[in-house]
């Protein structure tokens, strides 16, 4: 994707966006990423040129990209959709899925013991979910995968309630038919974004099944940075999507 190639018309578009690796390049740490310069603005003068077709979604939770995006707020899928906003206020109704299960909470403690004892991993608590992180120490991918596969596998015993989401230096556990392209048609299926093509972009594995979802409806789907992927278009770097994205906005 380049500025050789023809622009979405704004007014036809519904925007779909990652966070992570697509507007604030990734960081050591969840909690060290920058919102890339000049994103907020472009995102803002977008949602208002689109009469508010302009959703994130993200594997973080809803709180953490409001923050991120202040003073902006726009409609969020959270925790790979386990959780819906899709009002335009932080103070919107939320909807959520997989939140307060018991057995969440029991796969934290038996996470617990491997993190503490592996320098560089990090254990995230979300709402709906766990994310094991092991980009300061990538070496440890194998032993990550193996535990909680096995962990996963313990609570769903008795049902399929869990799945493992592989990303970029990350085991991910979700609630069991959540994910990036569902969230995307629940979106799709009200206004603002019903009725028109939709655009995702996004730079990992999870992003993977909204490309999906926006390839069959006709839509526009860009990979940031390397890798295998479906998308039909790609740019190589956060810094190099935001200038397009600003180049769109500028219109």
């Amino acid at each position: 994707m380049s500025a050789s190639h023809s622009l979405p018309r704004l007014n036809e578009t519904a925007f779909f966006f990652d966070f992570d690796g697509t507007l604030a390049p990734l960081a050591p740490t969840p909690d060290a990423v920058q919102v890339a310069e000049g994103a907020i603005a472009a995102l803002q003068t977008l949602q208002t040129a689109t009469g508010g077709a302009v959703a994130i979604v993200s594997g973080r939770p809803i709180h953490e990209i409001d923050r991120f995006l202040a003073p902006l707020a726009l409609p969020i899928a959270g925790s790979h959709g386990a959780e819906m906003r899709r009002g335009a206020q932080a103070d919107s109704e939320v909807v959520r899925i997989g939140f307060g299960d018991p057995r969440l909470e029991a796969m934290r403690v038996q996470l617990e013991p491997m993190v503490a004892a592996q320098n560089g991993l990090l254990l995230e608590v979300k709402g709906a979910g766990l994310a094991v992180h092991y980009r300061a120490a990538p070496q440890l991918q194998s032993l990550v995968e193996q535990v909680t596969t096995d962990v996963v596998r313990a609570a769903n015993a008795a049902e399929e309630a869990f799945v493992l989401q592989p990303g970029k230096m990350v085991v991910e556990i979700k609630p069991h038919g959540v994910d990036k392209g569902r969230a995307i048609e629940l979106f799709l299926e009200q206004a603002p974004f019903a009725g028109r093509k939709p655009f995702f972009v996004g730079d990992d594995l999870t992003d993977e099944k909204g490309f999906k979802v926006v390839n069959a409806r006709g839509g526009l789907s860009v990979k940031i940075g390397e890798g295998d992927s479906i998308a039909g278009h790609r740019e190589p770097s956060v810094e190099a999507f935001v200038a397009w994205l600003k180049q769109l906005v500028d219109q």
